[in-house]
């Protein structure tokens, strides 16, 4: 570690010192060191450890990617190749899994393995055949293509039959037939599918599933909670409100406008319309995305929000369209009346602050840690720094992106376990550094080091 942490006088709180580069190249390779250096803890630690019950257990070590390709060290990916096949294992052996899949399972935590960690396999090795071999046999009962799985899909309306598929069992009852935003998670496996073999029946059903979101979104003007009978629907009912809080707990009520766009944001839904846009050319998809990015432009200025300028980022690289540059530059002027990021010179957690009810907003969850800078709440968020940074090619702000992000991995790494028991908590180091489970994939270091990488430094990834 480059320093040790401290207690302020608040005694829940652990602090650390900033410590600054000379530049982008600097801060960032200063950031894979200490992300090395937590792989070979994570993997001395869990070398011997059996594989848990637990849904998301491979997860935490996804935000590895970004030093391995960085480095070239294939030492991490071979471990975790070794979780992938012991984890597989575990659950077939256990009667978990049957046909390479959950024999039941709802939607939401059901897909996770599959599409976050087998995802970021088949990115690092796309040629692997047991990665290939795994995911290809999770896909394949997304759309009917096995013949002794139960239907998932019903390709007349464009919707699957439950927020419960398995493959043995398919909940059919009322309450669950609604699909919600948890279901693009199907869709995006269909999107892994697609790139390991480049066959169109993944992009028809996906395109199919997310036609009918896309002109939900269009149809009103509220954004639509889920899809019934192939339709758009914009309140749940009491029963379906009732089971979709019983599977996905750390949603927000889904009220405001904002919160009804977050959902989106955790199940990945921006990145679906946007590949099947460019896939498909079709302009529903486009503007679909457009309304949900909207919502989620209105919370760039909280501290909570990095999510939230981690898909701006994203849709403004996908389609070149810089339409929310301005929002994402008010949000760090806003903050910077409070305190100049330049002045922030210590950077503090309270680890285990008392759950209070979830809050509406990007990137907040009941178990979410409190931040301070220099004692005091924080008003900046090294994600967003890293997107304004980009906007106007600011090689100081993207060099300070990165060393706040870089404290924040450094405090976790005190105050938190690696994440191997729950991968999508918000109290664990691999939240911190690829985002917890409502945050998607937007951590410090897939959110603030790896942009910066691209756009900064001659590392490649």
């Amino acid at each position: 570690m480059n320093a040790e942490p401290s207690r302020s006088t608040n005694s829940r709180l652990v602090s650390l010192a900033v410590q600054r580069s000379a530049n982008p190249e600097e801060a960032c390779h200063r950031f894979l060191d200490e992300i090395h250096l937590w792989i070979r803890d994570a993997q001395d630690t869990l070398v011997h450890v059996l594989p848990l019950n637990g849904h998301d257990q491979g997860t935490f070590s996804t935000a590895w990617s970004s030093y391995i390709s960085a480095s070239g060290d294939q030492e991490p990916l071979d471990f975790m190749k070794r979780m992938r096949d012991s984890i597989a294992t575990h659950f077939v052996e256990r009667g978990k899994w049957h046909h390479g899949y959950w024999k039941a399972q709802e939607v939401h935590h059901g897909t996770e393995h599959f599409e976050l960690f087998l995802g970021t396999l088949a990115q690092l090795d796309p040629q692997d055949p047991v990665t290939r071999e795994q995911v290809l046999d999770a896909v394949e009962h997304i759309g009917n293509w096995v013949d002794e799985v139960p239907d998932w899909f019903n390709w007349e309306n464009g919707t699957f039959r439950s927020l419960f598929l398995g493959t043995e069992t398919v909940k059919t009852t009322a309450e669950v037939s609604v699909n919600v935003a948890d279901h693009f998670r199907l869709v995006n496996l269909c999107l892994i599918a697609y790139e390991m073999t480049k066959d169109n029946c993944f992009i028809e059903l996906a395109h199919q599933h997310v036609g009918r979101w896309a002109s939900a979104i269009l149809a009103d003007e509220r954004l639509p909670v889920g899809l019934r009978d192939g339709w758009g629907i914009y309140d749940f009912s009491d029963t379906e409100r009732e089971k979709y809080r019983s599977i996905a707990g750390a949603a927000p009520e889904l009220i405001h406008p904002i919160a009804r766009a977050e959902n989106f944001l955790a199940s990945n839904a921006l990145d679906a319309f946007l590949s099947l846009w460019r896939l498909t050319q079709d302009e529903r998809l486009l503007a679909a995305a457009r309304r949900v990015l909207d919502v989620i432009a209105t919370d760039l200025v909280s501290p909570q929000a990095g999510a939230a300028a981690d898909a701006l980022r994203r849709y403004r690289r996908l389609t070149g369209d810089t339409r929310y540059d301005g929002a994402a530059e008010k949000a760090v002027s806003e903050a910077i009346k409070r305190i100049d990021p330049f002045d922030i010179a210590e950077l503090a957690i309270d680890a285990h602050p008392p759950k209070e009810q979830r809050q509406p907003g990007i990137g907040h969850r009941q178990d979410i840690p409190l931040w301070y800078e220099n004692g005091r709440p924080r008003t900046h968020n090294p994600l967003t720094m890293a997107f304004v940074a980009e906007i106007r090619n600011d090689s100081q702000l993207a060099t300070l992106a990165v060393d706040l992000a870089r404290t924040y991995f450094l405090l976790a790494r005190q105050v938190y376990p690696h994440g191997h028991e729950h991968g999508c908590s918000a109290r664990s180091v691999s939240a911190v550094a690829r985002g917890h489970g409502r945050e998607n994939n937007a951590g410090v270091i897939t959110g603030a080091l790896d942009p910066i990488m691209d756009c900064f430094t001659s590392l490649e990834r």
